[in-house]
């Protein structure tokens, strides 16, 4: 292998190492990813479990829909169906169980 080949195969694979965080989302990428802002989001979640899939959140701010959904949530209370979670795009950092009337004060659905 001649020193150019290697110097292209090296930059190529360094590139793409760079921009694997912008294209690949999952709870460990995230969490390193400093392009992403820990936020607050606000979802309603199915009773009667602590493992949620598939979350719709909604921006604590604008109380809008975020444009993906959050994989997995682990919860510690099945009564409660209302969250707020603090989260790094997928990265789930905490989740606070709320009441109905937060939640909605919140989301405009």
């Amino acid at each position: 292998m001649s020193v150019k080949r290697f110097i292209e195969a090296s930059l190529l694979t360094l590139t793409a190492l760079f921009c694997l965080p912008f294209f690949v989302h999952n709870e460990i990428i995230d969490y390193f990813n400093v392009a992403i802002p820990e936020t607050y989001s606000y979802a309603q979640v199915p009773k009667n479990t602590q493992k949620y899939f598939n979350v719709q959140a909604y921006d604590s701010k604008t109380g809008r829909k975020l444009p993906y959904k959050i994989k997995k949530v682990g919860g510690y209370d099945p009564s409660r169906k209302y969250i707020k979670i603090v989260h790094k795009g997928q990265y789930v950092k905490e989740i606070k169980y709320v009441s109905k009337k937060e939640f909605q004060k919140k989301v405009h659905s």
